[in-house]
């Protein structure tokens, strides 16, 4: 097997439904600070995919080494990153994930999960939530904390503790999950920190996009085992089948899924930028784009969920 595979061992079991029918797919995940490859496996039974060979932790979102990720150059990139995707921000959300959060979230308690420095959070806050974001990544924690706002940081594993035992009408999470190396075990640790008939929200990729498929398909005609789309760290590829299974897992009731296509995608990356200064098209744009809910044109899959309520 080629040497710049399998630095970690490989799972045994699927990380979505636990399932052990799960098989290599020949494809590749590419690590591009090393430029080592990662294996992308099936499961037969969810049909989701994922990296393989993961490591067991993230080391930068951990107390004892968040001084190293906190340099002043991380700091500026991540600064520069923010302010590049705030015009997606200001247009993406009020058409997108906040209606979603005034819909099913009981209360105005609100929790961004891995915040970063989106305008998100401020975007809650002007609209009268009582909003706090979580950062585990320093560097984005401190940019995070320019933009006004309460923002918490600290290590992913401690949440609760970090946070001091609040809870929370709606956790949000905008491309998040698919970073998380235990989507089970970090929905069920969510659930502590979630008010009574609170929700979680969670926008991440779509895997069983025509997109995707289509992107998949060109690879292997080309004989390209590493797609754009499989890179490390996404360490989890959900279709809608492999995320209700995920969500059912962590006994989590799914309320509604949206197939959706989202204003950061590639392509809209693009091309939104020149049409900014026209008065009125990029919220004519961001609303239209908001609407759609096809894997025909989704590049991403919104969850909506909340615990099961157990028998007393």
């Amino acid at each position: 097997m080629d040497a710049r595979v399998t630095l970690f061992p490989i799972i045994s079991n699927c990380p979505f439904c636990a399932s052990e029918d799960i098989h290599d797919t020949q494809l590749r995940a590419l690590e591009d600070t090393t430029r080592r490859l990662y294996l992308v496996y099936e499961c037969a039974s969810c049909t989701g995919r994922f990296v393989a060979d993961r490591p067991t932790r993230i080391e930068k979102v951990e107390d004892d080494a968040a001084e190293s990720f906190a340099s002043p150059e991380r700091v500026a990139q991540q600064r520069a990153h923010f302010a590049r995707k705030r015009i997606f921000d200001e247009n993406d959300y009020p058409y997108s994930l906040i209606p979603l959060i005034e819909r099913w979230a009981p209360g105005r308690r609100v929790l961004d999960l891995g915040c970063g420095a989106s305008q998100l959070l401020p975007l809650l806050m002007k609209r009268g939530f009582d909003a706090v974001g979580f950062e585990g990544d320093p560097a984005r924690a401190e940019v995070a904390r320019e933009n006004g706002g309460m923002i918490v940081s600290g290590d992913w594993r401690k949440i609760g503790d970090v946070l001091g035992g609040k809870r929370f009408d709606c956790v949000v999470s905008d491309q998040v999950f698919e970073h998380m190396l235990d989507p089970v075990g970090t929905l069920r640790a969510l659930k502590s920190l979630l008010a009574d008939d609170g929700v979680l929200i969670f926008r991440f990729p779509n895997e069983g996009s025509w997109r995707r498929r289509t992107e998949l398909a060109w690879a292997r005609l080309r004989g390209n085992n590493r797609p754009l789309s499989y890179f490390v760290d996404h360490w989890n590829y959900f279709n809608e089948r492999a995320a209700r299974n995920c969500f059912s897992s962590a006994e989590y009731e799914v309320l509604r899924i949206k197939k959706d296509l989202s204003l950061h995608g590639f392509l809209v990356r693009k091309v939104f930028p020149n049409l900014a200064g026209v008065p009125g098209l990029p919220q004519f744009i961001a609303r239209a784009i908001a609407s759609v809910d096809s894997n025909a044109l989704s590049n991403g899959l919104t969850v909506v969920s909340r615990p099961l309520q157990r028998a007393a």
